[in-house]
């Protein structure tokens, strides 16, 4: 089994399998100033497929779930596919939603490095994650509620009646649909109003990295009431305050589905490990919510104990869906 691969054949993937992209096509690679080395790999296997790369520059975001500038949402918009290397994810704006209304393909590689485009989640079989990530989400679309513990202290609750997940699969699917690379997550909003219990961040968050200790979170109505622990949960409380009143909301439960993840201090990967669990904080309304808020922020949990209406799907991080 491979181990790495290089970073032209990675993009060719992204490029030809995940985006399909066919010749005549006009693609937007929207970068940020750290990103650009990968966006002109991406740019050269767009080119060798006989479509045309435009390739827009910004400054990072300052947080995941930040709106781009006005000129890369509308060269996103006015594109038949778009491709996001970008440090802080784009995925949960209210530009990439019009690019979707609008036709275009997305394919989202936040926070993507050279040696997480050459190397683990990007090596998995894609069919294989293809099935297992659809029947997560299929299950997860059937289910009225969901209950996750840990060994770390979450224990949560909460209401997915009427929402259908997403399956996020590594390939894009006809107009107006979206997936990531490295990828494998099969995703859902919980109603707006009915998490209850304590969610316990052990190991990575969005915007935070590596914790130095774990994040405990009160849920109350849907909404974290209090965040307690260590330096990042000071610095996760300060992120919050300074947002919008709906950057406490309970905005995605997902479960990973790749088994050649790795677990390496980013969520980018993390958040995709086979059997782990993660939930977000702020918007949802690119994945079937009603909120909208300028964050939107991943904390991983591990070893996750994961029951829809009762029935186990994850026992302690092993994920029981064939």
């Amino acid at each position: 089994m491979a181990t790495a691969i290089s970073l032209q054949d990675s993009a060719r993937q992204v490029v030809r399998t995940c985006a399909r992209v066919q010749a005549g096509e006009l693609v937007c690679i929207a970068a940020d100033t750290h990103t650009v080395p990968i966006a002109h790999v991406l740019a050269q296997a767009v080119r060798e497929v006989g479509a045309e790369p435009v390739l827009v520059v910004m400054d990072p975001r300052k947080a995941h779930g930040n709106e781009p500038p006005r000129v890369v949402a509308a060269a996103m918009k006015a594109a038949d596919v778009v491709l996001q290397p970008v440090t802080y994810a784009m995925t949960h704006t209210d530009a990439t939603q019009e690019a979707l209304r609008a036709g275009a393909r997305v394919l989202v590689l936040r926070g993507v490095t050279e040696e997480i485009m050459t190397h683990g989640a990007m090596l998995a079989d894609y069919d294989a994650i293809d099935r297992i990530t659809r029947e997560v989400a299929r299950r997860l679309s059937a289910a009225d509620t969901i209950r996750v513990r840990t060994p770390a202290g979450t224990d949560l609750a909460m209401s997915v009646a009427g929402r259908t997940a997403v399956a996020l699969t590594g390939r894009v699917g006809g107009p107006g649909t979206f997936a990531a690379m490295p990828d494998g997550e099969a995703a859902i909003s919980p109603v707006e109003g009915t998490a209850e219990g304590t969610l316990v961040v052990e190991h990575t968050m969005d915007n935070l990295g590596l914790l130095d200790a774990p994040i405990r979170m009160t849920v109350r109505g849907g909404r974290v009431v209090e965040i307690a622990g260590g330096e990042a949960a000071a610095r996760l409380r300060a992120m919050v305050a300074a947002a919008d009143p709906n950057a406490t909301n309970i905005a995605e439960f997902a479960i990973g589905t790749n088994d050649r993840a790795r677990l390496i201090g980013s969520m980018t990967e993390d958040k995709k490990v086979r059997g782990t669990v993660h939930v977000a904080i702020g918007d949802n309304h690119v994945i079937g919510g009603v909120v909208t808020s300028e964050l939107h922020l991943d904390g991983l949990l591990l070893r996750p104990t994961v029951e829809l209406d009762g029935q186990v799907v994850v026992q302690d991080g092993r994920l029981l869906v064939d």
